[in-house]
């Protein structure tokens, strides 16, 4: 069997793994994982050849081999604590992100197509800070997303209607159809974050158990 060793730091500290050249990146995570000794010890950053993939879906590297990686850093932290800050720290984000997103709507409602657009972009930002943050929680929680939460839809449901909410949006702002754009984030975006926020609680709960 061929091995790979790639520059493995876990906490600052190198680690060498010998494992199949072959083997994908998800089976080299779950090898890590597997490693450390206390339980409530969790991976809670990773960055892959320099990139920060923290908040990615690990599944959408799978056809990645041990071979091609040449740098690996994994840091690691309590659990528990972690995502009890973190999930309060998210709440209070989706919180002021949603008055954002109000405040754009309005924007846009009232003409201000300019400023509309520059809140727009800062809130789609936001977004992307929350889905990341949701993911690291998800995983430290292992939570089944399958599972229903308190509307009777599963949360894996709730993920993936988001992009073609997105996408509506981007299509409406192209058109420069601002009126449109301001229905889909009163109507459409606003409550499926609000659901978000649910979710959140929900996982808070069960931090907290």
């Amino acid at each position: 069997m061929e091995t790979a060793t790639p520059t493995v730091l876990v906490d600052g500290q190198l680690q060498d793994l010998y494992l199949d050249s072959s083997i994908s990146f998800p089976l080299v995570m779950q090898a890590i994982n597997n490693s450390m000794d206390n339980p409530g010890i969790a991976i809670t950053r990773v960055k892959l050849n320099g990139e920060d993939i923290t908040g990615k879906d690990w599944e959408r590297f799978s056809d990645l081999r041990l071979e091609q990686i040449e740098q690996l850093e994994v840091e690691t932290g309590d659990i528990s604590q972690l995502t009890r800050e973190t999930l309060e720290s998210l709440r209070e984000f989706i919180n002021d992100l949603l008055k954002e997103l109000k405040r754009t709507a309005g924007l846009f409602r009232l003409g201000d197509y300019m400023q509309g657009g520059e809140v727009f972009s800062q809130t789609l930002d936001g977004v992307q800070l929350v889905n990341h943050t949701t993911a690291l929680i998800e995983r430290n929680l292992r939570i089944d997303t399958r599972l229903e939460n308190d509307n009777g839809t599963s949360f894996s449901n709730h993920f993936i209607n988001l992009e073609p909410i997105l996408e509506d949006m981007y299509n409406a702002q192209r058109n420069n159809d601002w009126i449109l754009l301001a229905d889909l984030l009163e109507y459409e975006f606003i409550p499926y974050f609000e659901d978000r926020l649910k979710i959140i609680n929900t996982w808070a709960k069960r931090a907290c158990a």
